[in-house]
């Protein structure tokens, strides 16, 4: 039996996080079952005044806007629900501060939530690395009295997440397959080195980035020094170095997962962030 390649069905718009590539693989459906579908046939039933419009959102050489909007909607036969997500991941796509940016985001994942099928693997990857929680509760498991119970999770985190939040992250590392039960029944976790992947939005990353340092600073005023360790460094360094200067911070990181990220029966959970940022502004290029 043939594999069934992602032509051979109608593309399903809640499983995309970018609408161009939907209308990419859409247009694509479309002409390989009709060899006579062309752009200036999908302009027709939008009625867009450009032939080649659908082409060129496709290529990013123009934008969907609140103008054509509606016009794709029709264009695409899109039902009330699919216009609304597609409203949401073009806003998604095209708003440029990462607050509202993470807003059009979790609106989309809620969204996916409420169809029947399967949420995509990809959403649910999205997911955990969007609340800040689940990456903490995925280091929970090494503690020394760590327990499933959503209550103690919940306690254990200083009430920062209620016992609804907790059973869902327990249920939510199980289905990624981040954490499996060993042999005693017990939770532990698949592999004890986790690094993002490309798949995952560059956005997400820095939104989960942002929250852990808003925990930072409330930290020098809520956490003792005697288990905390702050520190900065100010130095000035060549652009031709900064990219050398980038791997180490890197590879400084993995030392430290390598080192103490296989550790069990541990007592605390930790963040550690290391960070590199100019705090000048580039020297204007003399023009003359």
């Amino acid at each position: 039996m043939e594999e069934l390649t992602k032509l051979d069905s109608i593309p399903n718009l809640f499983d995309y996080f970018d609408y161009r590539e939907y209308l990419q693989d859409y247009y694509g459906f479309h002409k390989k079952r009709n060899s006579a579908y062309s752009y200036r046939l999908f302009a027709r039933k939008a009625k867009l005044g450009s032939p080649n419009y659908l082409k060129l959102v496709v290529d990013g050489k123009r934008r969907i806007t609140d103008r054509t909007l509606f016009q794709f909607s029709r264009g695409l036969g899109l039902s009330k629900d699919e216009e609304k997500y597609f409203r949401e991941l073009v806003m998604y796509q095209e708003v440029s501060d990462p607050d509202s940016k993470e807003i059009h985001l979790r609106a989309l994942l809620k969204y996916q939530e409420k169809q029947r099928t399967a949420v995509p693997l990809k959403a649910e990857r999205i997911k955990f690395l969007l609340d800040w929680h689940h990456s903490v509760v995925r280091e929970l498991v090494n503690l020394i009295d760590f327990s499933e119970s959503p209550k103690w999770i919940s306690q254990r985190l200083g009430g920062k997440i209620s016992e609804e939040q907790a059973k869902e992250s327990l249920e939510l590392l199980q289905r990624l397959g981040i954490l499996l039960k060993n042999k005693d029944g017990k939770l532990e976790q698949k592999e004890p080195l986790l690094t993002s992947s490309d798949e995952v939005p560059s956005h997400v990353l820095r939104s989960l980035h942002r929250t852990f340092l808003r925990k930072i600073i409330n930290s020098i005023f809520s956490i003792p020094l005697e288990k905390r360790e702050l520190s900065g460094l100010l130095i000035s360094v060549p652009n031709k170095r900064l990219k050398e200067l980038k791997e180490e911070i890197k590879e400084f990181r993995k030392k430290l997962n390598r080192k103490y990220g296989l550790d069990k029966n541990t007592d605390e959970v930790y963040y550690i962030g290391l960070y590199a940022f100019p705090v000048t502004q580039g020297a204007k290029k003399n023009e003359n």
